[in-house]
């Protein structure tokens, strides 16, 4: 599992170099598990909506399971790694630093909506076998890591509850995410990056 996923004027590559054959699996997998769940989707369904047999599907695939799971991990490089470039960026303080995670995050949501929602949908199913492949920490670890440097700068208060504040973030992010997938919320994703910070901003420095 040491490939990862690639930004193409396009939208995103799954496993940049792979043969044509397992870029199209991955990239109907990801429609269908999106849109019909892990549980509901076949592997006849995939091999339908990628135009090959399941014969062929299998030459890349020993199972459903395991297609879902490299596709979680492919997922998941390409938004943590994105936010991480943030987190460990140098800026004059939390305000410009969230401003640019709740950014970098809406954007990646306008580029490749279904993979904010198959991240969403399976991080619980999928962390405990993932964690090593993907080295990293979860979001609301990342977002934990830029308060408590907050806090070390004393830009925040230390009384703050970092866990609590970092979950509320990272679930205030991924509902408005379902709620532009499901067209619920007209305007663009990134047109909500300066109130949403506002706010955020607004509860840190309580």
């Amino acid at each position: 599992m040491g490939q990862n996923a690639a930004m193409t004027k396009d939208g995103v590559q799954f496993a940049p170099g792979a043969a044509a054959g397992k870029q199209r699996i991955l990239r109907a997998a990801l429609r269908l598990f999106t849109e019909k769940g892990l549980c509901e989707t076949s592997i006849r369904d995939i091999g339908a909506a990628a135009e090959l047999s399941n014969p062929a599907l299998y030459k890349h695939y020993e199972s459903k399971d395991a297609l879902a799971q490299e596709l979680f991990v492919f997922c998941y490089r390409w938004l943590h790694s994105a936010l991480e470039r943030v987190v460990r960026g140098d800026f004059e303080s939390f305000a410009t630093q969230f401003a640019a995670y709740s950014s970098t995050f809406f954007r990646r949501f306008e580029t490749a909506p279904e993979v904010v929602i198959y991240i969403s949908d399976n991080i619980q199913h999928f962390w405990p076998a993932v964690q090593a492949d993907v080295a990293g920490d979860t979001f609301i670890e990342q977002i934990n890591r830029m308060l408590m440097s907050a806090i070390d700068r004393e830009e925040i208060s230390d009384d703050l509850d970092t866990d609590l504040t970092s979950a509320i973030i990272i679930g205030g992010i991924q509902q408005l995410s379902r709620m532009w997938y499901l067209g619920l919320l007209e305007r663009p994703a990134t047109d909500w990056t300066e109130s949403f910070t506002e706010r955020i901003l607004a509860l840190a420095e309580r």
